[in-house]
């Protein structure tokens, strides 16, 4: 007997409609910080002027002004074509914009806004607690059916709080990420005697190897307010990294659908400053034989330059030399 498969087409729905921009603002300094056209902004590496940087975690609060926009050429009768005939989308649908931190699991009040209200002057704002923030926080708007319809018409949504369009999202950076595969570099205490740090796995060629530190330091280097821990990851993280690339040039057997492999390439493809091409190239080489040795030595040495530059090192080292000197 054969199975006969019906096909259930979605409702439509019009997606990016309504443009979210906007500016974060610390009124203890009164700072206030615009979100890009890129619609992320970093707020950890953001610097105030050339010698100051603003430090998120030294605030107890950040508080998010978004400005609601419709793109051009649309507008609020964009809708009469997902609706009923006899529905007016003023009255039955609406605007919701939260903010949440999927770190967390913390979210804001969600705000419900009718669609005849929004200007280029509507304005919303969100009082963030930054310590119930980790990460990453996102402000998020989509346009829902508020008004239950009759399931009569086939496309349509007519069930309430149907998404019938969603915005991009807006994000913003709180805290330093540091991503290897998607996740923070493989870092974890272990017993490694006497060492302090050690990487481990150095010579499986599918698996991201391992950064170990003893069990002593656990206590000391799971803070983040000690400016010793800062000074002596800082000075590790070039050998660090250097092994990684030694490791993903000398030894990985490269798989760009495992999602590690393929975000170690963007890793030191960023910092090195060189295409993914050129990267995978120099892997692809024959295993240690002589040109590929001296592309080595090459990307390392971008490596070194490049990570100095694209984490301000210059400016977190004197930071660390003015602290130690008061």
């Amino acid at each position: 007997m054969s199975e006969r498969i019906i096909k259930i087409e979605p409702y439509k729905t019009y997606d990016d409609i309504i443009k979210l921009s906007g500016k974060v603002s610390i009124s203890d300094i009164n700072l206030e910080i615009g979100i890009p056209e890129n619609r992320t902004l970093n707020l950890y590496k953001y610097e105030i002027s050339d010698s100051v940087q603003f430090i998120p975690r030294e605030h107890e609060s950040l508080e998010i002004k978004i400005n609601l926009n419709w793109r051009k050429d649309f507008q609020i009768s964009t809708f009469n074509s997902i609706l009923l005939d006899s529905e007016n989308p003023a009255e039955v649908l609406a605007l919701r914009v939260q903010i949440q931190c999927e770190k967390t699991r913390w979210c804001s009040e969600q705000k419900k806004i009718d669609l005849s209200t929004i200007t280029n002057r509507t304005l919303l704002n969100f009082q963030i607690p930054l310590n119930e923030v980790k990460n990453f926080i996102r402000v998020v708007a989509f346009i829902t059916r508020e008004i239950e319809g009759p399931n009569t018409v086939l496309n349509i949504p007519t069930s309430s709080l149907s998404i019938v369009s969603t915005c991009k999202d807006l994000s913003i950076q709180i805290d330093e990420i540091k991503e290897i595969g998607g996740e923070y570099l493989p870092i974890s205490p272990g017993n490694i005697g006497d060492l302090a740090f050690d990487m481990q796995g150095l010579e499986n060629p599918f698996e991201l190897p391992r950064i170990l530190y003893s069990e002593e330091l656990k206590e000391f280097l799971t803070r983040d307010d000690l400016s010793s821990v800062n000074a002596s990851i800082l000075t590790a993280l070039f050998y660090f990294l250097d092994q990684y690339l030694k490791w993903t040039i000398f030894i990985c057997r490269l798989d760009l659908n495992d999602k590690h492999h393929k975000s170690i390439i963007d890793l030191f493809s960023g910092y090195c400053n060189i295409s993914k091409e050129e990267l995978i190239a120099v892997i692809e080489k024959d295993k240690f034989c002589p040109e590929q040795t001296l592309s080595y030595l090459d990307v390392s040495n971008k490596l070194f330059k490049g990570l100095q530059l694209q984490n301000k090192y210059k400016r977190e080292l004197k930071n660390l030399f003015k602290q130690d000197a008061k």
